[in-house]
C-alpha cells in the first residue's frame, strides 16, 4: 500500500474520531423544546441535560433546576451514570432506559448502539462435545486489549492532539477498522467495531472538548472496572490491577472455575 493511500486513510479514521467526538446531548424538562420531556410540574423548564459518552456511560448535568437531580439518592451537578443508576428529577423516578424511550423523534440520533451493558457469550450447555463447560477462553482473551490500551489512554486522555494520535493507533490495530475506512464507512460503523475492541470505544469521548481531564481520567477508570472482570457473567469477579498475563498463566479463575486458556 502506498504513502499516499496510507495518508488518506489516517485522514479518514481523524475525520470520523473528530465526528464521534461531537458527543449527543439531550435537554431533560418541562418545556416543549426539550428532546426529553418529563410532564411533572416541580421539573424546570430544562432541568437537567443527559449526554452519551459511550454506549455504556452518559454525563447527567442538573441545569440549575429549582427542585434538583439526583442519582440514587444523592443531589448532583454533574455525575456519570449509567443503566445500574436511578435518576430522579424533582418528584420523578427514572432510568437511563426510560429517558431515552421519551428522545423525541425530531432529535438527533446518536452515534451509540441502544445496547449498553457489556455481554458476555454464555457457553454452551455441558453435554456439548464442541465446547468445555465454562469455556470463556474468547473472552478472556479479548481482555487484552483493555488491560493494555488503559494505561495508553490515561497517559494521553490529557492532551487532545495527543489523544487523537493515540486513538488513531489503537483503532488502526483493531480488525475491522481498516475495512471500515477502506470502504468509506460511517462513524457509526466505526463505534460498532470499536465496541467490542478493549476501550477503543472511550476514544472519541476522550478526544472530546466536552469533559475536563479529571473526568476523562475518572471515565476510563469506569469503564476499565466494568470491563476488566472474569467473562462469566455469573461471577464478574474483578481483575483489579492484576496483569493480563498472571492471569493467563493461572488459566482458570479461582472464584467460579471458568476457563480462561486451555
Amino acid at each position: 500500500m502506498n504513502a499516499s493511500l496510507l495518508s488518506s486513510q489516517d485522514q479518514q479514521l481523524y475525520a470520523l474520531i473528530d465526528q464521534l467526538s461531537q458527543l449527543t446531548s439531550h435537554t431533560v424538562g418541562r418545556s416543549l423544546n426539550n428532546t426529553i420531556i418529563v410532564p411533572d410540574s416541580r421539573v424546570s423548564g430544562q432541568h437537567a441535560r443527559l449526554t452519551a459518552c459511550t454506549p455504556s456511560t452518559f454525563l447527567l448535568e442538573d441545569l440549575n433546576s429549582k427542585n434538583g437531580t439526583f442519582v440514587d439518592g444523592v443531589r448532583i451537578t454533574r455525575k456519570f451514570v449509567d443503566r445500574t443508576n436511578t435518576i430522579q428529577l424533582a418528584d420523578t423516578t427514572l432510568s437511563i432506559d426510560d429517558l431515552l424511550a421519551q428522545v423525541r423523534e425530531t432529535a438527533p440520533v446518536s452515534v451509540a448502539p441502544p445496547s449498553a451493558t457489556i455481554v458476555s457469550h454464555q457457553p454452551e450447555s455441558v453435554g456439548s462435545s464442541k465446547q468445555v463447560p465454562l469455556d470463556f477462553s474468547s473472552d478472556f482473551a479479548a481482555l487484552e486489549s483493555v488491560y493494555r490500551q488503559y494505561p495508553q489512554l490515561k497517559r494521553a486522555c490529557r492532551q487532545r492532539e495527543k489523544m487523537i494520535r493515540t486513538g488513531s493507533v489503537i483503532l488502526s490495530s483493531v480488525v475491522g477498522i481498516s475495512a471500515v475506512v477502506a470502504s468509506g464507512g460511517t462513524a457509526l460503523s466505526l463505534l460498532q467495531v470499536m465496541s467490542s475492541a478493549g476501550l477503543s470505544v472511550l476514544v472519541p469521548t476522550l478526544c472530546s472538548t466536552f469533559l475536563s481531564t479529571d473526568e476523562k481520567l475518572e471515565l476510563i477508570d469506569k469503564e476499565y472496572r466494568d470491563r476488566y472482570r472474569c467473562p462469566n457473567a455469573a461471577c464478574r469477579d474483578p481483575f483489579g490491577t492484576r496483569e493480563w498475563d498472571m492471569l493467563a498463566q493461572q488459566k482458570t479463575c479461582r472464584r467460579c472455575q471458568a476457563v480462561w486458556v486451555h
